[in-house]
């Protein structure tokens, strides 16, 4: 668990929403009135999380939250009982949002689970909070069409990904997260990827030789 001194989460959320999050949000939908603004900072939360803490677990649409990743790894899974295996669909790393956008749109159960694999820190929004910001600010709507094109786009390339050889996977994978394989376990990783551990392990071996030639 990390610790800030005397400077409340209070304090620490209204700093990097004035000088991150809030910059971030008016490039893509344009400048939001002190109102909005206001009202977005008083409905979300930073969190503190630990290693191994879950932070959504699949279940009613309206529990839900959209989760701004500001530190730590993360990732989205799933059991499926006839196969009896996990399948880890994302793996999620700072800066990202984490929100399942078909659960928010259609009012549909939330399938997967998302579990920290470091510790990190959070900024959330629970289900009515997004629903009357969106109501209030239809400008902001446009975040949800951004998150649905960008979810979209990636479930194409691990569709992409998945169809390659166990090699191609992992350089792959390693292009678009360098540093990650030397920050969580393997065994996530060769989930993701959907091959086993040993394969990993071997393809890995095989890739650190290549680089050093």
């Amino acid at each position: 668990m990390k610790v800030f001194g005397n400077e409340s989460n209070k304090t620490r959320l209204e700093t990097i929403m004035y000088k991150e999050i809030i910059p971030k949000v008016e490039l893509l939908v344009g400048p939001l009135t002190p109102e909005c603004i206001r009202y977005i900072i008083s409905s979300c939360r930073l969190k503190q999380v630990s290693k191994d803490q879950y932070i959504e677990e699949s279940g009613a649409y309206e529990d839900g939250h959209l989760h701004f990743l500001y530190s730590g790894i993360a990732h989205s899974f799933y059991y499926h009982d006839e196969s009896d295996r996990t399948f880890v669909t994302r793996l999620w790393k700072k800066d990202d949002i984490l929100f399942d956008v078909n659960s928010f749109v259609n009012c549909e159960d939330r399938k997967e689970d998302i579990q920290m694999l470091e510790d990190g820190e959070l900024i959330s929004i629970g289900h009515y909070h997004l629903k009357n910001l969106l109501n209030n600010s239809p400008k902001l709507l446009s975040l949800s069409t951004y998150l649905q094109i960008e979810r979209e786009t990636y479930n194409k390339f691990y569709q992409h990904l998945l169809k390659s050889s166990v090699e191609e996977r992992l350089n792959l994978f390693l292009k678009h997260n360098p540093t990650i394989i030397n920050r969580i376990n393997k065994d996530c990783i060769a989930q993701h990827l959907n091959v086993s551990r040993s394969r990993l392990s071997t393809a890995y071996a095989q890739y650190k030789l290549n680089r050093e030639r």
